[in-house]
Parts: structure tokens; C-alpha cells; sequence
């Protein structure tokens, strides 16, 4: 039962992801209780190597990371984990004007997906969910050279992921 849960999960966590093309020119949240819980700031500092080792086995460059799309990620992560927003997409117009304000930027994606998996577990999930969904994967492959990671944690344990990607 738990196993179809966590599947189920995934399956649910990883419906849509948002690309916009636009003209040319906090404070981290902390590990929930239980021991096979990690502290958030690793699963985000995790999840943006793992994709980079995916972008590198396609030949591709590195996306660096910026604390800037982090926080705004996470923000959205937050929002999600506390029912503010709904999960998905909702809201993706103001978070391209937020980092807009801060990084010239020529285009943005961002992949969204919710597991209540923990441990070692979770990110690998996360992140092969991601890979394994075309219009993810087009994210996570795409002209970005920018990237920051949120990840909040639910009342009820079920970690929420957003990566925002940028073109400068």
C-alpha cells in the first residue's frame, strides 16, 4: 500500500510543467522530525547536482546554481506544501517578473513534482520522474545556464520540489 502511495505520488507530482519565452532585454526550511529525514538545503543542493550529472552525460554544460531562483523556488515550494497554491504551475507569470526584476533573462521553465518519500530515496525519485517525463526532461536539457532549487516540506511529510531554469 505504501509503495502505491509513493507511486501514485510521483505519478500525480509530475503532471505539467510550465515553459515561457520572454523578449530579449528566506531562510531554508529545516528537516521534518523522523531520522530518515534530511535537512531540505541537502535535497536542494542534491537535486541540482543530479540533474547537472544528467545534463553532463547528454554533452551538455552545467547550469549554475543562483540563491536568487532558489528563493523564489522555494517560495513556491512553501506555498504549495501549505495549500496556499495548488500544486502545478499556478502563479508562474510572477515568479518570471520576480526574477526578471534581478536577471536580465531571455526565457524560463520550471519543473514542479511532490513525493512522500524520505532519505535517500526522495531525490533520486524526484529527479528520475523528472527525466523520465518528455516535457521535464526538455527542461532539464534545455538553453538554461541558470537554475535554483526549492524543496518544503507538508504538515503531513510530503516533500514539494520546484527547479526554476533561466536563460540569460
Amino acid at each position: 500500500m505504501k509503495a502505491r502511495r509513493h507511486a501514485a505520488l510521483l505519478t500525480l507530482g509530475l503532471a505539467g510543467c510550465t515553459m515561457a519565452e520572454v523578449p530579449s532585454p528566506g531562510a531554508r526550511g529545516t528537516s521534518a522530525s523522523g531520522s530518515a529525514s534530511r535537512p531540505v538545503a541537502q535535497v536542494e543542493s542534491e537535486i541540482h547536482a543530479l540533474v547537472n550529472r544528467h545534463r553532463a552525460r547528454a554533452g551538455l554544460a552545467p547550469l549554475a546554481y543562483d540563491e536568487r531562483i532558489a528563493e523564489i523556488a522555494r517560495e513556491h515550494s512553501r506555498a504549495m506544501a501549505s495549500r496556499r497554491r495548488s500544486f502545478g504551475h499556478a502563479d508562474f507569470d510572477d515568479r518570471n517578473r520576480a526574477i526578471s526584476r534581478v536577471i536580465p533573462l531571455r526565457g524560463m521553465a520550471e519543473n514542479v513534482a511532490y513525493d512522500s518519500r524520505t532519505g535517500a530515496q526522495l531525490v533520486p525519485s524526484l529527479v528520475t520522474g523528472w527525466i523520465n517525463s518528455p516535457g521535464h526532461r526538455r527542461n532539464i536539457r534545455g538553453a538554461y545556464d541558470l537554475t535554483g532549487v526549492g524543496v518544503a516540506r507538508s504538515a503531513d511529510g510530503v516533500s514539494y520540489a520546484t527547479q526554476i531554469f533561466v536563460k540569460r
